[in-house]
């Protein structure tokens, strides 16, 4: 018979480093975002405002699955307090998922179950649930009928490249105009400049490769009149350590298109269970004429296809600048759920009412985070 167990403790979290990614691999719904790497990264930087539930159901000593969750608490117009589990790592993680290894629909509703034997909360919201995934699935299906205050709708969408089993075929499903506006720019880039692509195993160490990633980043989002992720100091902190922590299990591939050995358009990505994952870009907006930040994603796909990858993912929200390279989309789901506050519901109806989400972000009304 299942039993969920509850870890509280970081340093409980840091005791399953051994078998934590061990057991994803059996799981079908395999990401990046849920590898023991990432989460404990994320929670060494962001975790101090909030309070770890991660459950575990075992069964004879063996576990089925893991719910990586937490609890935050957040004010909002100081007109009340939700109190929200989460999965560990939003709103940074792309994904996110049960961890699931068998009897998955049993494990799913005794995660919700125990969940509700807590009267700490008075919002479910677990966000970019990938769809076509057991964690999606089961929530729409047995989950959703079970639990009546269960509410799933799509939040998202991501677009991703499938990629074929060779360049030739990548560039014919492009077509000619895409081919030849690409081979344009590149001929007068490299008439103008001496051209490379370099990695940041090119770079003297990690964190040389990734300060110049976040200095390309900032440049194109400044260039626009605004401040870009990485005016964060948090968020530079948190992706520095990810890169320097991933690094060595081959996982982090940082790209830099260079003219005349001056880094000039940038994609950080990670390779995962043969796929790679397309995180963030950024481009000297000197060069931009030439159409870098497209010429190295065209690099990029095509040593996908050499390294027998099979999809190039653009990941969260559809950019304008990834409609030329998308082949197809897929939905994130958000799954809801409150407790019987009257707040919690009022607040939930509002996230889910367009009309009022369009009002609260015209007028920058969003939920704040307090200490726990």
């Amino acid at each position: 018979m299942l039993k969920v167990s509850e870890i509280t403790d970081f340093s409980e979290f840091e005791s399953l480093r051994g078998i934590w990614n061990q057991l994803l691999q059996k799981s079908i719904d395999n990401d990046v975002f849920s590898t023991w790497e990432w989460i404990w990264c994320w929670w060494k930087h962001y975790g101090k405002e909030r309070k770890l539930r991660i459950l575990i159901a075992e069964e004879n000593g063996e576990i089925s699955g893991i719910a990586p969750l937490m609890l935050s608490k957040y004010s909002f117009l100081r007109l009340g307090k939700i109190h929200k589990i989460e999965f560990i790592g939003t709103p940074i993680s792309d994904y996110n998922s049960f961890i699931l290894i068998k009897d998955e629909k049993e494990c799913l509703k005794l995660f919700l179950g125990k969940l509700i034997e807590f009267s700490d909360w008075n919002l479910l919201e677990l966000r970019d649930i990938r769809e076509n995934t057991i964690s999606a699935n089961t929530l729409q299906g047995t989950c959703a009928n079970q639990f009546s205050r269960l509410r799933i709708k799509v939040g998202t969408v991501c677009p991703y490249i499938s990629l074929p089993k060779s360049i030739e075929l990548f560039a014919d499903s492009f077509g000619r105009n895409m081919q030849r506006n690409l081979r344009k720019r590149m001929q007068k880039l490299r008439k103008a400049y001496k051209v490379e692509v370099i990695t940041h195993r090119d770079f003297n160490s990690v964190e040389e490769a990734m300060q110049t990633f976040f200095s390309l980043h900032q440049k194109r989002w400044r260039s626009k009149g605004k401040h870009g992720a990485f005016a964060s100091e948090a968020f530079r902190g948190f992706h520095l350590e990810l890169a320097k922590t991933l690094e060595p299990k081959g996982w982090l591939a940082l790209y830099f298109l260079t003219a005349n050995d001056k880094p000039i358009a940038t994609v950080y990505s990670f390779d995962y269970n043969n796929k790679k994952y397309g995180y963030l870009t950024g481009f000297d907006p000197e060069f931009g004429r030439y159409g870098v930040g497209n010429l190295l994603k065209n690099y990029v796909a095509e040593d996908c296809i050499k390294n027998g990858f099979k999809e190039y993912d653009l990941m969260r929200d559809f950019e304008p600048y990834k409609a030329d390279w998308a082949t197809d989309v897929r939905a994130n789901y958000v799954a809801r759920m409150t407790s019987k506050s009257l707040f919690a519901k009022t607040y939930n109806w509002t996230m889910q009412n367009s009309f009022a989400q369009l009002l609260i972000d015209k007028f920058g009304a969003h939920l704040t985070l307090e200490h726990m």
